[in-house]
């Protein structure tokens, strides 16, 4: 499953982002979009070329999203804002350098729902500190649901499996099965219910 990422830049960096298409599913916007368009469930990446090209009011805005990394040649300009060291990235850099730091982003982010917290291939329940190992593919899988409490199950064959449409599998069942079972096992406070197409986060009854 690709990442989707949200990149806003000028137009003369634009072509430098092509390179990245293998890696990431990109989305490349202007500055102008930044007040109006970002889609806070997935990663966005903002390239300050200098502190007037975003004025100081949309940063302090946008900074209040964890999901954005500040990219910009001059460490003053994150001074300026007081921009958190984890959210930065010095240019010039390599690709590798790149795609490195946004996977480790990625993977250091923690994203929870409930009593859950799933953070780099593990689940933690949060009031019993409880913990269970995930594999890539159940990550993949669980973290789409916390983002969009209700996806398509294609939508899950496809980005998380990478199953092509006209293949007749039960792989994702299985998948949802074992995930199910992770969940109950440290003792969520949700499970993962299938009805027709869709799968989705349900929350379980703890009176019954």
């Amino acid at each position: 499953m690709k990442t989707k990422i949200e990149i806003f830049s000028t137009e003369e960096l634009k072509n430098f982002f092509k390179n990245l298409n293998e890696f990431f599913d990109l989305s490349v916007k202007s500055f102008e979009e930044l007040n109006t368009t970002q889609d806070k469930k997935n990663l966005s990446i903002v390239f300050l070329d200098n502190d007037k090209a975003v004025s100081e009011k949309t940063i302090k805005k946008i900074y209040k999203n964890e999901n954005f990394i500040f990219v910009s040649k001059d460490f003053s300009v994150f001074q300026k804002f007081s921009l958190n060291k984890k959210n930065t990235l010095i240019s010039p850099f390599s690709i590798n350098k790149f795609i490195d730091t946004i996977n480790n982003f990625i993977n250091t982010t923690k994203h929870t729902f409930t009593n859950i917290e799933l953070n780099n291939n593990l689940v933690t329940n949060t009031k019993t500190n409880q913990t269970i190992d995930l594999t890539e593919a159940e990550n993949h899988i669980l973290l789409k649901l916390f983002k969009e409490k209700n996806v398509k199950k294609r939508t899950l064959e496809r980005d998380a499996l990478q199953i092509k449409q006209d293949l007749n599998t039960s792989s994702i069942e299985s998948h949802l099965n074992r995930i199910r079972k992770k969940l109950k096992k440290i003792s969520s406070d949700f499970t993962i219910s299938s009805k027709e197409k869709n799968v989705f986060l349900e929350l379980i009854n703890q009176d019954t």
